[in-house]
Order: C-alpha cells, then sequence, then structure tokens
C-alpha cells in the first residue's frame, strides 16, 4: 500500500468516525430536550418517546465506538 493510499483510508475511517460522533451528539441533544421538557408525572407517550430516544442514542454511540475502534484496528494500537 502506497503511503497516499493508506493515508487516504485513514481519512475514510476518521471521516466515518467523525459522522457517528455527529450522530451520536445530536441524539443526545435530542434526548436532553425530551428530559427537559418532561414534568412530573411523565404521561405514557412521554416514557414512551423517551424510552425510544434513549434507543436511539444508544446505537449511535455503539457506531462512533464501532468506527473509533476500526481505527485503533487500522492503525494496530490497543484501545483504552
Amino acid at each position: 500500500m502506497s503511503p497516499k493510499t493508506t493515508d487516504g483510508c485513514l481519512a475514510e475511517l476518521v471521516s466515518n468516525l467523525s459522522e457517528a460522533f455527529s450522530e451520536f451528539s445530536t441524539e443526545a441533544a435530542k434526548l436532553g430536550a425530551l428530559l427537559e421538557r418532561s414534568g412530573e408525572p411523565v404521561t405514557r407517550e412521554g416514557h414512551d418517546k423517551l424510552g425510544k430516544q434513549c434507543i436511539v442514542e444508544v446505537q449511535a454511540f455503539e457506531e462512533y465506538l464501532n468506527r473509533k475502534e476500526e481505527i485503533f484496528a487500522y492503525l494496530k494500537v490497543e484501545s483504552r
């Protein structure tokens, strides 16, 4: 693999990581907004929305972690 190809692969991995983190950040902000709007007592509908948003946020975070692990594997270093 030439240095240019290597740099291109790493750049793509970093771009994917950035996109995954951006998606996680967006979903975390949505969850924060839902939590901010929720009041006492939380309605069944509000509870369902919070539950669904929590799942979406976790999935986005898992995607981010997967992309991070791809970079570590590419660089042949152990994650922390």
